[in-house]
């Protein structure tokens, strides 16, 4: 009988239900409201206030770049590697870059314009829906924090605050460079929530092993024992 078991003994899950409803709850209100493009101007023109702020977001927005995220998840799979657990190491790799295709898929197919600002403290080619640094962010942070949740349980809470506040600051970043508008970073945001939702599951929930009483093999040992 397969039964299926939680891995690792620690549940850092709940904590991402509230960050995706966050994200989603302004994802609306900026629709509604027809925030998008104020609130995008305004960061926009904050982050362009002097050189050594920019300097500060350009230097953070590099780190949603390819490479940095790329080493993000080869070495959360080495460590997965190193435990023998090849689910998890599989896990780690691919979701991050199934998770980039689709943000590509995504850009081509909806083709909106990145914002034209006078503030643009960056230029970035190719469309902007959705962002695929806060795709990329979201994915590759997130993930490896979580999966070393469960390896460090009381660890849990500072390393997954660490990596959220980590992809935050890497995903806004953008919006305050002016290459991205807000409904952009949060749409790729949920994005990456969705993958991470999917690999939270993989890396949570295996196939239990069979017990020697399910495969008959301890109902044979007790056949061939001798009788008193």
């Amino acid at each position: 009988m397969n039964r299926r078991h939680p891995v690792g003994r620690a549940r850092p899950l709940p904590w991402f239900g509230w960050w995706a409803a966050a994200h989603a709850c302004l994802l609306l209100l900026l629709v509604a409201f027809r925030w998008d493009g104020r609130l995008s101007g305004a960061l926009c023109s904050w982050g362009s206030g002097g050189a050594v702020r920019t300097h500060l977001l350009q230097a953070l927005t590099s780190w949603g770049n390819p490479w940095p995220v790329t080493v993000m998840a080869a070495g959360s799979a080495c460590v997965a590697l190193i435990r023998r657990d090849v689910i998890a190491a599989a896990v780690l790799l691919v979701v991050p870059y199934a998770a980039t295709v689709s943000s590509n898929v995504l850009k081509g197919w909806v083709e909106r314009q990145r914002p034209t600002l006078e503030c643009a403290s960056l230029h970035a080619d190719g469309f902007g829906f959705p962002s695929g640094h806060a795709v990329g962010v979201t994915t590759g942070f997130l993930l490896a924090a979580l999966y070393l949740a469960t390896l460090i349980p009381r660890a849990a809470p500072a390393l997954l605050l660490l990596a959220a506040l980590c992809a935050e600051l890497v995903a806004w970043s953008r919006v305050f460079l002016g290459v991205h508008f807000g409904f952009d970073v949060l749409a790729g945001q949920l994005l990456g929530a969705g993958w991470l939702a999917v690999a939270a599951f993989l890396l949570h929930w295996r196939p239990a092993r069979r017990l020697p009483s399910e495969t008959g093999e301890g109902a044979a040992t007790t056949a061939d024992e001798p009788v008193p």
